[in-house]
């Protein structure tokens, strides 16, 4: 009795390369399944931003009034000189625990602010307000 010479079934190299084109499949696919894309990534950083942003001047308020004195909003936002937000020039530090250092965030003066996509944004401190104002 001997064994037949016809084998049924498929090679361990054929299946490595077929999981191995499955693979590159599923990655090239990842981005578009998700929309993951950079453009993206920024934005959703931007937005992070200004909701902390936003928080820390209602945390400002709150703190006033817990105080008794409800003074209102914080007169500004920091104590940054216009230009990039960086380590020596932290952004919106009197809101923010320590402040934006880093990411693409820049302050023209002392009420506007840019963000890493171009969107600019304006405070308000007699509303405690920190809006989009243009790209």
């Amino acid at each position: 009795m001997g064994m037949s010479k016809e084998a049924s079934g498929f090679t361990l190299i054929e299946l490595v390369l077929v999981i191995a084109i499955l693979g590159l499949l599923v990655v090239s696919a990842l981005p578009n399944i998700f929309n993951i894309s950079l453009t993206q990534a920024r934005i959703n950083a931007e937005e992070g931003v200004v909701s902390a942003v936003r928080s820390g001047i209602s945390l400002y308020y709150v703190s006033s009034c817990i105080d008794g004195a409800c003074d209102g909003y914080p007169a500004e936002l920091d104590n940054s000189a216009a230009g990039n937000c960086t380590r020596t020039n932290p952004c919106f530090d009197d809101v923010i625990k320590s402040g934006i250092t880093t990411g693409g965030w820049s302050k023209i003066d002392d009420t506007n602010y840019q963000g890493p996509t171009g969107s600019q944004y304006e405070y308000d401190d007699s509303a405690g307000t920190f809006t989009y104002t243009e790209d």
